[in-house]
């Protein structure tokens, strides 16, 4: 039993190693902005549309898609004073805000490519599945398991503890301090967020 335990926790460590790490430099970036300067790479274009192919906002953005490259799933549709529309194609680590006249044979597009840690941060808040972008729904389900399985090392490390050190008593006050610590800090989160 010790050596599948030990075999368990080793290998969930180092399958999701990665999940973990993009959370760490997220979180290190979130918590000490002025450490960072991730200034994203900003280009405009113009791409010819076909008016009948855009007959709505949605179908722009599919057309936008499958003509011209752009990749993601499209969000934010606002409607601006002069009559156009504004909606955001998005992808871990890209946005193409998307700006059209309807009736016009033309589509403006600002492209936001973000640095390292700027894409980093699009994945530390991207969850769930139902996004039009594969990739997001991918990660989207790297994030329970990645959940469960901080669970399942943590449970398999307790096990290994007790299994090699004689001194349980010691083991036993670490893990009862480390847990009230944890509940303690998420209800201070809780109250001041």
């Amino acid at each position: 039993m010790y050596r599948l335990m030990r075999n368990v926790h080793l290998a969930i460590g180092l399958v999701f190693a990665l999940a973990l790490g993009v959370y760490l430099l997220s979180s290190v970036r979130l918590a000490h902005r002025s450490w960072f300067s991730p200034s994203p790479t900003v280009t405009e274009a113009t791409f010819p549309v076909d008016p009948a192919q855009a007959g709505t906002l949605r179908a722009l953005g599919h057309y936008l898609i499958t003509e011209h490259g752009l990749r993601g799933e499209i969000t934010r549709i606002d409607p601006a004073d002069d009559g156009s529309f504004k909606f955001v194609i998005r992808r871990l680590g890209t946005n193409y805000q998307v700006q059209y006249m309807p009736g016009s044979a033309e589509a403006q597009v600002r492209t936001n490519r973000l640095a390292f840690i700027g894409m980093l941060m699009s994945m530390h808040f991207s969850h769930g599945f139902w996004h039009e972008d594969a990739l997001i729904n991918v990660w989207g389900a790297v994030l329970p398991l990645t959940s469960l399985a901080l669970f399942a090392m943590g449970v398999t490390g307790i096990y290994l503890w007790f299994k090699t050190c004689e001194e349980r008593l010691v083991g036993s006050v670490l893990l009862a301090v480390g847990l009230v610590f944890a509940i303690t800090l998420m209800v201070v989160v809780r109250v001041q967020g």
